[in-house]
């Protein structure tokens, strides 16, 4: 290859890398046009240098809301759910490590940093046992939370929660390269936009997540996708952690073990979370499993009254 075939090269790589990061950032910027997620005040909790969002609702005994751990969660997901429960009981309500306003550090995560976050804070910060409740991924967050130190946890409910093997399933050379790929600068943006761009989430909340289709509103998916891209885009190291598989681990010994009381709420046309309950519950089988009907992924945010009911009767 001669000099003038190798500067054309050059060049059009350059060009094609800014480019790409051009889009990248009319792509954030777009996102954060609606702003909706800081019209809410709240306050923040500092754990390792790294300031975690929360809001702090009603009087009572006390209870912590863990969304679902991805890089388009925050704690707008409790929304219609927080004014029902805080009429008799002191909520809080996070954005976890990674998602929406608070930190997004450049890191692996890991599992354990949001257990360590949610026992730190119930100890510097509510000072008594608290009851959990996590929604998909975060269920996990309270299952090994609850396991490891249950002098600090009153109850759980688990939110429709991954599968036992799903969990088990550790990273391996696939998904260490889907990992590093979504860390990359500039193309890792690139593949993270087009997982959590405003299109894609839509398509999720509208073909999987919610059980009624009309219920994907537009200030659902706005948030969602506000979320998504706050930090110019760093929730991709998240989604990076998840890819690579650095967020599962083996539940089995934990369920086994768990000496807290706790519940399973499944929505109700959630695909396979009825086995997936089931073989929690085989696994440690002082669970107890309530449905919610005419839901999915999020009851709590489908079907408020109905869910409100269903955690006011365990909380009372």
């Amino acid at each position: 290859m001669n000099k003038e075939h190798f500067l054309e090269l050059v060049i059009l790589a350059g060009g094609t890398v800014a480019g790409i990061a051009g889009i990248n950032a009319l792509e954030n910027k777009h996102s954060l046009r609606k702003n909706r997620l800081e019209s809410t005040e709240g306050e923040y909790f500092c754990w390792k240098n790294f300031k975690i969002y929360y809001t702090k609702s009603g009087f009572g005994k006390p209870v912590i809301l863990l969304h679902d751990l991805k890089p388009d969660g925050s704690s707008h997901e409790w929304s219609r759910l927080v004014d029902k429960l805080s009429e008799n009981h002191r909520v809080y309500v996070f954005d976890l490590l990674g998602c929406g306003r608070s930190d997004k550090p450049e890191i692996t995560y890991t599992n354990f940093y949001y257990v360590e976050i949610l026992l730190s804070f119930i100890k510097s910060q509510i000072c008594e046992k608290t009851f959990v409740v996590g929604s998909g991924y975060s269920s996990v967050i309270a299952l090994m939370a609850g396991a490891y130190d249950p002098s600090k946890i009153s109850g759980i409910a688990f939110i429709n929660p991954p599968s036992i093997g799903s969990m088990a399933q550790v990273p391996n050379w696939h998904t260490v390269i889907a990992m590093r790929m979504m860390q990359i600068p500039v193309f890792g943006d690139l593949i993270y936009n087009l997982h959590y761009g405003r299109w894609a989430i839509d398509d999720r909340f509208s073909e999987d997540l919610l059980y009624n289709p009309f219920h994907v509103s537009s200030e659902l998916i706005d948030t969602a996708v506000e979320a998504a891209h706050i930090g110019n885009g760093k929730g991709r190291f998240l989604g990076a952690s998840l890819a690579g598989r650095y967020l599962n681990m083996n539940i089995t010994h934990a369920l086994k073990n768990l000496k807290v009381p706790a519940w399973i709420l499944v929505g109700e046309d959630m695909r396979g979370e009825t086995a997936i309950a089931r073989s929690w519950k085989a696994a440690s089988p002082r669970l107890h499993i309530r449905t919610i009907s005419q839901s999915r992924n999020y009851p709590h945010y489908e079907k408020p009254k109905e869910t409100a009911s269903v955690l006011n009767g365990i909380l009372s």
